[in-house]
């Protein structure tokens, strides 16, 4: 066996499966919409400022938790199909994403404690993604 074929089985291979994304997905929002009534019941005021709606509610955290994973993790799924090696790189830039938009549940919120559990609900869906997006294989 030569070497460049010895590296190339040696290297992990990274896969997307659309059934453990659809798991994830609803997964993150399940926790999510629990974030959501857990900060609801301790009083956080969802009350948004400068957007097109006036409050997030249960139906925009829901939303917004399953369509980026699920939709997104299509793109991945089918990019990784065409090119595996892109995987390890989505996996990041989703969780950069994702982590990177903290910032904005405290400018569009009224209150302090309604943009601390929307930055819960954004590590929830920063994990569920790199998780989901390019896990190494068995194979």
């Amino acid at each position: 066996m030569s070497a460049v074929i010895a590296r190339a089985e040696a290297r992990p291979k990274y896969r997307v499966s659309m059934v453990e994304l659809l798991i994830l997905a609803v997964g993150a929002t399940t926790v999510n919409s629990a974030l959501y009534f857990t900060g609801m019941s301790a009083g956080a005021s969802f009350d948004v400022t400068g957007a097109p709606f006036d409050e997030i509610t249960y139906t925009l955290v829901s939303v917004a938790s399953f369509v980026p994973i699920l939709l997104m993790g299509t793109v991945a799924l089918y990019l990784g199909w065409l090119k595996p090696s892109i995987l390890p790189a989505a996996r990041w830039i989703g969780v950069i994403l994702a982590l990177g938009s903290i910032a904005s549940s405290y400018v569009v919120t009224d209150s302090f404690a309604a943009g601390t559990w929307l930055g819960l609900m954004h590590v929830v869906s920063a994990v569920a993604w790199y998780v989901a997006v390019g896990r190494k294989s068995a194979q």
